[in-house]
């Protein structure tokens, strides 16, 4: 691992959850309240982040999914406060169901225009507001119809400049991958470090993605394991952030049990430092054997001492294997 590490050329990271908190927070909505409520019992059923800011900000409560997306209780009704849902789907960028006998649909803008929904005037302003505020606009909608919004957003994670930063130092390429809007990833986009940022990215997209740049360098992937687990294993070198997901646990080469961002450039930092140290010890190897051998052999010293100083030299090499790492 340490030396795949070293090889890397290119690191990428998936954006929510990785680059920001993943902790996302409904900062604005204007929609229905009936609307809210559907929409917060199909993404009660969603993996993504934004998905679990909009359950707990409209949902009504959590339970075991039926195989027909309905969540129960041991009684097996509905469960009190959430909304039963029929015929649930997840897209690669919302989900839809029915909901009190109606098609309701939640998700990326392109999502409605793709299935030929329609979307109003003011709701794709209200969609450019988000956007330039680096927010995540999520559209709610009806039967063929958009009739409302909600916005969400997280916040960077702390250090992640310095660390994007760091690997520009060392000469490592950096690129991020996002399925938000190009608006939502302006804050890393902006960052001199960061060389490329490519967004509207969906999850077989960052598969995809990962495998065209290993046609021409060794790439490293860093994500939580939300939407990126397939990425993870395509890439060359794969490194889980946090707890993420059991897929992401096998799927990575290196996990950082914590949300230390900055705990991805100290890696390659030790590769570097263990490389160094391997080198040391070589040479340590080679100068010893170099003067201890021809001097055994010819005569010049006694045998005893020579044998002494070969074991010297190998208890030296110990020794300099056994120190930290951490300070080189």
């Amino acid at each position: 691992v340490f030396e795949r590490l070293r090889a890397v050329d290119i690191v990428v990271f998936d954006k929510t959850g990785t680059l920001t908190t993943g902790e996302m927070t409904v900062r604005e909505a204007d929609a229905p309240d009936d609307l809210l409520a559907a929409a917060a019992a199909l993404e009660q059923r969603a993996a993504h982040p934004a998905a679990a800011a909009i359950a707990e900000a409209f949902g009504g409560g959590d339970g075991a999914i039926d195989a027909d997306g309905t969540a129960r209780t041991d009684g097996g009704s509905a469960v009190p406060g959430e909304l039963p849902v029929r015929e649930f789907h997840t897209h690669a960028t919302g989900v839809e169901g029915i909901v009190d006998g109606r098609t309701v649909l939640v998700g990326h803008p392109d999502l409605f225009r793709d299935r030929g929904w329609t979307v109003a005037s003011d709701l794709e302003a209200t969609i450019d507001r988000a956007r330039e505020a680096g927010r995540l606009p999520v559209v709610v909608g009806r039967d063929g119809a958009a009739e409302g919004i909600v916005i969400v957003g997280d916040e960077p994670r702390e250090a992640w400049d310095e660390t994007v930063a760091a690997l520009d130092e060392d000469g490592v390429d950096v690129v991020v991958l996002t399925g938000d809007d190009g608006t939502a990833a302006d804050v890393f986009d902006r960052h001199p470090g960061v060389d490329h940022v490519f967004a509207g990215v969906s999850p077989d997209g960052k598969t995809a993605a990962v495998e065209r740049m290993q046609a021409e360098a060794r790439v490293a992937m860093v994500g939580d394991g939300t939407n990126d687990a397939p990425a993870l294993a395509a890439a060359d070198l794969g490194i889980s952030l946090g707890s993420g997901t059991a897929l992401a646990a096998d799927a990575a080469d290196v996990a950082i049990v914590d949300d230390d961002l900055a705990a991805v450039e100290r890696a390659f930092a030790l590769a570097r430092a263990a490389r160094a140290r391997l080198r040391q010890n070589l040479g340590l190897a080679f100068v010893y054997n170099a003067i201890a051998v021809p001097a055994a052999a010819l005569g010049v010293v006694n045998p005893l001492v020579t044998t002494v100083a070969v074991v010297a030299g190998t208890l030296l090499i110990v020794g300099n294997a056994e120190r930290s790492l951490v300070d080189d």
